[in-house]
């Protein structure tokens, strides 16, 4: 025994001694990787997964892992100690474009914004920025979004805000509809309100404002962003197509 340790000390010097570190050694990656991950970052606000699947379509042959490692080694992630593992996920969606459309309304920066979005894709079909959030603007936007696509769904799904549902009753202690309930009635469409303080029911929109907002912060015209999301910003839940693409395969 003692002769190997002379041995691996005439060999390795004093590195011999020294505690060694577990598993296989990073590999080194290049910085032309480096700087498109980065940029990717920059332009999408993507994770490792989206990144992943990018990067290996420019012909990088570089793990996901590797993505995370240079994520983490620019300072472009948020420190997170202990990584959570895969989660496992119940997806909820109609089988075509069009049959239900999510709407919502939600404030960033002093403006309020409302959109509608396709269940199936999560294609924005109509979105606008207002300094108040109404009924009538909602209306308003509606009627765009159906001009826009030529299309009516079968269901809007909302949450039960005072701009789409009337939740006062009257002298007689009934609910009578809201304007906007009595326009999608005329119009033959089915009205659905989420659960009160269950936001998943309307999970989507909740999603789709919330990289909104991040999205403003690259893009800060509104119009422009939507159009990007919709014919660019790729989604895990739909295999990394767009809403676009779905959008026209499921229609």
């Amino acid at each position: 025994m003692v002769y190997k340790l002379v041995q691996k000390y005439k060999k390795e010097g004093e590195d011999a001694y020294k505690t060694k570190v577990s598993g296989r050694p990073r590999s080194k990656i290049c910085q032309e990787f480096k700087d498109k991950v980065k940029e990717i970052r920059n332009k999408t606000g993507y994770g490792n997964r989206k990144i992943h699947v990018i990067t290996t379509k420019e012909g990088f042959s570089v793990s996901q892992r590797q993505v995370r490692n240079v994520l983490d080694e620019l300072n472009l992630t948020k420190p997170c100690p202990k990584r959570r593992g895969q989660k496992t996920y119940v997806r909820y969606q109609w089988p075509i474009s069009n049959w239900m459309w999510h709407t919502d309304w939600s404030s960033f920066k002093g403006k309020e914004y409302c959109a509608y979005l396709d269940d199936r894709s999560r294609k924005i079909m109509a979105a606008g920025v207002y300094e108040e959030a109404t009924q009538e603007h909602a209306l308003q936007l509606f009627y765009k979004a159906i001009w826009l696509h030529k299309m009516c769904p079968v269901i809007v799904l909302s949450d039960k805000g005072s701009q789409y549902y009337n939740s006062t009753p009257n002298k007689k202690g009934e609910l009578t509809p809201s304007p906007y309930q009595q326009e999608l009635e005329r119009l033959g469409i089915q009205f659905w309100t989420c659960r009160r303080a269950h936001p998943q029911t309307n999970g989507k929109m909740e999603k789709w404002f919330d990289t909104m907002k991040q999205g403003l912060q690259r893009q800060p015209k509104f119009q422009a962003f939507v159009e990007w999301y919709n014919e660019e910003y790729i989604h895990e839940s739909l295999d990394y197509r767009t809403p676009e693409e779905v959008y026209k395969q499921n229609l």
